[in-house]
């Protein structure tokens, strides 16, 4: 059975989402995850849900996020979701893929976000370039003494289908592991690490100029999630045994695909890339559920 999750110490909110498979002992280690089923169907209204609470984690500095309470939870929970997205057209927006992947590396890989992207955005409606997640990890020693910080450079693409997605996520690696576009990177998101963040000047001193990237690299881990359309979910009605070997299976089919076609790339440097795979019934329920509760919220608390 799937239903354990890795939990970091410090309070974060729930997720329906659980773990089906993990394959951490190979070169691209694999963690799949899924939403599961209710009442027969795909749990996307409970998924959208999820999105929702999670949005003040995902988008907050960390100044705001320690004074969240009963008086301004309502109000900073407004001023989050009104960083994203403001339009009908909502086919193509990556949001929801960003939080998605933001969850799972909290939840389950015990990340720390190093930057909200996001909350530096000129307008709703804008598109925020470069990575899609800027996290942290703590790495201990074999005796459990500090062994420094992860960067954990996320990925994301929130597609309906899997080739599609990777094939668009390695050709957008080609181009954010260039030297020139990763040294502009870095001064972004040093530019925006907070300074009262407890890693601000260990991240900092990570991503300056003069320290080579072939030593920066050895820090980095590239978390790629794809999200895609499974007919396996979509058949099944309930996560039992049988929808655990039978979406097991597709999963492990897609680290395939996903391993054989990095392989015959040639990418600007050698990076530690981490498969993390969500299947769903349909995107366009997820999307539709997400975006009639964003609205909601956003309508609610206009002031």
């Amino acid at each position: 059975m799937y239903w354990g999750l890795t939990v970091p110490a410090e309070e974060l909110p729930p997720t329906i989402l659980n773990m089906v498979v993990q394959e951490f002992d190979d070169a691209i280690p694999l963690l799949g995850v899924c939403a599961g089923h209710e009442d027969s169907r795909w749990r996307f209204r409970a998924l959208s849900n999820d999105l929702i609470e999670w949005a003040m984690d995902w988008i907050l500095p960390h100044d705001e996020l320690d004074t969240i309470s009963r008086t301004n939870a309502f109000r900073l929970m407004g001023k989050a979701l009104s960083r994203i997205y403001k339009t009908a057209d909502t086919e193509l927006r990556g949001e929801i893929g960003e939080l998605l992947l933001h969850i799972i590396l909290r939840k389950f890989l015990n990340s720390q976000r190093a930057i909200s992207r996001i909350y530096f955005k000129d307008a709703a409606n804008d598109t925020v370039k470069g990575f899609d997640a800027a996290h942290i990890v703590e790495v201990p020693n074999a005796d459990g003494s500090d062994g420094g910080l992860e960067l954990w450079l996320g990925e994301s693409k929130f597609f309906k289908n899997s080739s599609q997605a990777i094939g668009a996520v390695l050709d957008e690696l080609e181009l954010h592991l260039d030297t020139q576009y990763l040294r502009s990177e870095f001064a972004a998101i040093s530019d925006k690490v907070e300074a009262g963040w407890k890693h601000a000047d260990r991240v900092k001193a990570l991503l300056r100029q003069e320290v080579s990237l072939d030593q920066v690299f050895e820090r980095v881990v590239i978390p790629v999630f794809i999200t895609f359309n499974s007919e396996v979910t979509g058949r099944h009605t309930r996560s039992n045994q049988a929808y655990i070997d039978d979406i097991s299976a597709q999963m492990r089919q897609e680290w395939e695909a996903f391993r054989r076609r990095f392989e015959k790339r040639t990418m600007p440097r050698e990076v530690k890339i981490h498969l993390i795979l969500l299947p769903m019934a349909t995107k366009k329920d997820l999307l539709d559920a997400f975006d009639e509760r964003l609205k909601a919220w956003q309508l609610a608390s206009m002031p």
